[in-house]
């Protein structure tokens, strides 16, 4: 709103400001409070949703069936070589794989949907109570904390241990597993994260003796000997 000369110097001399249509105008108005909304939680401190496990696990692509045989050969060249080296060095050479070559990865991966179009023919889904089973038992665990859950020993895990263990936790073995390390001396002097496998531990753990392997891996081989109970 524009006023005279006249008007504003009548304003100017009551000392009273001018009225503002809509109240207080543009510059004056308080900025509105923007409400942000809470993403819902994700990522690992997310449970995720219990999966049927019986159902077939799904085809592999040509690349994922490269990457199942080139890894562990790239692990037995070269292994210094970290988990993100590896990686790396997969896409390198997938890319620069001639279509020959490729067309081997091709007919395993069609292989692999042939294998699994006939176990999804054959596969009876589990029922609603033998899924809550299920999520019960994720609840427990969860409740109890993955480290301290009890499981059962395999039988090559309780002959490892030869003193009568048959149930233990992940918590337990992993600090068993490292004292078996530096009781034996295995650590590697020249990089501690690695540790060379004795005559008792490549036989438990399917190496060939002087092994050198990640310590941190430990758990890939532990895993298949922790039983549920």
């Amino acid at each position: 709103m524009y006023l005279k000369h006249g008007a504003r110097h009548a304003f100017a001399d009551s000392g009273e400001a001018p009225e503002q249509h809509g109240g207080p105008g543009k510059r004056g108005k308080a900025p509105r409070k923007r409400t942000v909304e809470k993403k819902k939680k994700s990522g690992r401190g997310k449970t995720k949703e219990v999966q049927d496990p019986t159902k077939p696990k799904g085809p592999k692509g040509p690349y994922m069936c490269f990457v199942g045989v080139r890894r562990q050969q790239l692990k037995q060249e070269k292994p210094t070589l970290s988990f993100p080296d590896i990686s790396r060095q997969l896409g390198v050479e997938w890319r620069s794989m001639n279509a020959e070559t490729k067309d081997k990865y091709v007919k395993m991966s069609e292989k692999d949907k042939t294998r699994y179009t006939n176990e999804l023919e054959k596969y009876v889904p589990l029922n609603d109570h033998e899924m809550e089973k299920l999520r019960e038992k994720q609840r427990e665990r969860k409740a109890a904390g993955g480290l301290q859950v009890m499981y059962k020993c395999s039988p090559e895990l309780a002959a490892f241990f030869n003193d009568g263990t048959v149930q233990i936790n992940r918590k337990e073995l992993t600090s068993r597993i490292w004292a078996y390390f530096k009781e034996k001396g295995l650590m590697d002097a020249s990089n501690r994260r690695y540790v060379f496998a004795d005559a008792k531990l490549s036989a438990f753990l399917g190496m060939q003796v002087g092994d050198r392997f990640l310590a941190f891996t430990i758990q890939r081989f532990l895993k298949p000997h922790l039983h549920p109970l």
